[in-house]
């Protein structure tokens, strides 16, 4: 019987589990102001996280928001507390902006997904 020997870098096959966290679990506490320690978007302007008006303008420009949204999504991509800010935003039922990677109807309707599976279970 022939064995299979694999070759390369071990621990790689899954690098979104490190062995070593990121942050500690005391980093990873909302402080008093609603900050997350460690987040990505850590000192970066918040309106960035909110498609917000022109004020010479009535309306939102859809390319603008779906720019503005990409950008967002992009900061939250790599966010060690991606998962916690989405889950505070989500108790919180934060009407605007982007938390966790999601917009406040894509965390509307996870809300309603997750809660139909709670009670169906």
């Amino acid at each position: 019987m022939t064995r299979i020997v694999r070759r390369g870098l071990r621990g790689t096959a899954r690098p979104h589990l490190s062995a070593n966290p990121v942050a500690s679990a005391a980093a990873l506490v909302p402080s008093p102001d609603g900050d997350l320690h460690g987040a990505a978007c850590q000192g970066m302007n918040p309106d960035l996280f909110y498609a917000a008006p022109d004020p010479d303008e009535n309306e939102l420009d859809p390319q603008w928001v779906e720019f503005a949204t990409r950008r967002a999504k992009a900061v939250c991509a790599g966010c060690p507390v991606k998962e916690m800010c989405l889950a505070l935003a989500v108790r919180r039922s934060e009407p605007h902006g982007v938390f966790g990677g999601l917009t406040a109807e894509e965390r509307r309707q996870l809300k309603r997904r997750t809660g139909r599976k709670a009670v169906a279970a």
